[in-house]
């Protein structure tokens, strides 16, 4: 949903409109959830202690289901676009915003994730015992009060947004350069750039001011130098006789549309990294959990007991804690030492994460070795507090890398995909949870082929949790080292 939200509002509604439609979506299907938990004829009755539980008839199931999925369609068609919106309220005039308003937006994606994660928390723990200790009614009543209050408080301030229409669909943009190469495969591209087609646009004093007044007048598209990279492109803008005489935008594209083009290939090889990212950063809700049930969950010499499930929640506010750590302290200092607006770079911070989740996976690796090593040898359960460094290490991975992403992908972004950049975040990790999975089996069948047991045996004490972690290890590492060698020859966007 998010890829389609972001398609709808980069072609047709905006940001603004389609955030508004997605989050009333979310809020009508929060409704239903609610009224289905709370109505007697809508939810099963009560099970009978020593009784069998009388199952939901096909009504009520229809009616909690038609609730939760307007809930996905509408919380995650406006998702990415409420991260792309709230940039697009700086300036991204880099000749006239202010050194403050550089160092607001370098922090706005870092606060965004932090506070998204705060919400994880707050709805993990205290609205989760809410509905289990208090009513499953009045839990989803909190989450459709919040959804109305989001909606009204969107509707309300309307006036104080920057609402810049959509600049068109950038699919259609792609498609007409591919269109307009095959037209032209046996062109030759010229020595000189200059003499590729682009169309001239001057600004004029008045018309700038008349577009600062009017916050929803179209504002002028940007328009992208040319680069020497994927040259072949460049045949698309090139003038022939034939342009002459029918200029239509499938046989002649602009400098720009080739260039929009040329910044989506240098951006699909490190997005693919960041979903190879996430089938190691996945381990967290998943292997992790079940390394922790084999564990002894006792911390504070029996004081305490920590389920294995509640380290994730563990994890979210160390993502939490790090954002503010790195936002309110080592950014600060960064800038002030650097002399620039952002303390670490987008790239530099992808990177960061990318190296620490290599750790984090290598620090379990470690751990699951020690606890089979003590289990093997008759030795008391490993404490559970072993696995707290991994998932520290995890969660300054995952705070540096998405972070970074959500703002590389942004600001380089061709504008006619500033919403589908930020889906890229979601849908990379999506991939990355499917391909977690899909190894997962994979490794399963052929460690266990020939009646062996395998690494991942029904009893884990006796598989290899260990050895699969170091493959994660060899996987991330190589992961790594191809960030590294495509950020080091990206080639950023240009703006004329």
């Amino acid at each position: 949903m998010p890829v389609i939200g972001a398609a709808i509002a980069d072609s047709y509604w905006g940001k603004y409109k389609t955030v508004l439609v997605g989050l009333s979506i979310s809020l009508a299907g929060m409704v239903v959830v609610t009224t289905s938990a709370t109505l007697p004829s809508l939810r099963p009755p009560p099970c009978e202690h020593g009784a069998c539980c009388a199952p939901a008839t096909l009504t009520q199931r229809l009616v909690f289901f038609a609730g939760i999925y307007l809930c996905a369609v509408g919380t995650g068609g406006a998702k990415a676009i409420i991260v792309s919106f709230g940039a697009e309220q700086f300036d991204d005039d880099d000749s006239g915003k202010s050194a403050a308003e550089r160092e607001w937006k370098a922090s706005y994606f870092s606060w965004y994730y932090g506070v998204g994660n705060l919400a994880v928390v707050t709805s993990g723990t205290l609205l989760v015992w809410v509905e289990e200790e208090v009513s499953w009614g009045i839990g989803y009543g909190v989450c459709a009060a919040l959804v109305a209050a989001a909606v009204a408080g969107l509707a309300a301030t309307a006036p104080v947004y920057r609402i810049v229409p959509p600049v068109g669909s950038p699919l259609k943009g792609a498609c007409q350069v591919l269109v307009a190469l095959a037209h032209k495969a046996n062109v030759r591209v010229p020595d000189d750039a200059a003499e590729l087609y682009e169309e001239v646009r001057a600004k004029t004093p008045l018309l700038e001011e008349v577009r600062a007044k009017a916050p929803l007048i179209e504002p002028a598209r940007e328009q992208l130098e040319h680069t020497d990279q994927f040259r072949f492109l460049d045949k698309a803008a090139v003038v022939t006789g034939a342009d002459l005489e029918d200029a239509s935008p499938w046989r002649l594209c602009t400098v720009t549309q080739v260039e929009e083009l040329k910044i989506l290939l240098r951006l699909i090889p490190i997005w693919l990294t960041s979903a190879v990212y996430f089938v190691a950063n996945s381990q967290a809700q998943t292997t992790f959990v079940q390394q922790g049930a084999m564990t002894d969950s006792r911390i504070a010499g029996g004081a305490f007991s920590v389920p294995a499930a509640s380290l994730t929640s563990i994890q979210t506010v160390f993502v939490v804690a790090s954002i503010a750590l790195y936002t309110r302290g080592v950014a600060a200092a960064a800038r002030r030492f650097l002399g620039r607006a952002e303390a670490l770079t987008p790239l530099q911070l992808m990177g960061f994460g990318h190296g620490a989740v290599a750790a984090a996976v290598a620090l379990a690796a470690c751990a699951e070795a020690r606890r089979l090593a003590s289990v093997r040898a008759g030795a008391a359960p490993m404490g559970i507090a072993w696995l707290l460094p991994q998932y520290v290490v995890m969660a300054v991975s995952d705070a540096s890398l998405s972070v970074g992403q959500l703002e590389f992908f942004y600001d380089q972004a061709p504008e006619t995909m500033r919403g589908a950049s930020t889906a890229f975040y979601f849908l990379s990790d999506s991939i990355g949870n499917l391909l977690s999975s899909q190894l997962v089996t994979l490794v399963s069948s052929v460690t266990a082929a020939g009646g062996r047991k395998g690494w991942f045996p029904p009893d884990m004490d006796d598989g290899h949790l260990d050895y699969y972690f170091l493959l994660l290890v060899g996987i991330t590492a190589l992961n790594f080292a191809l960030f590294v060698y495509l950020a080091k020859n990206y080639m950023p966007k240009r703006i004329r």
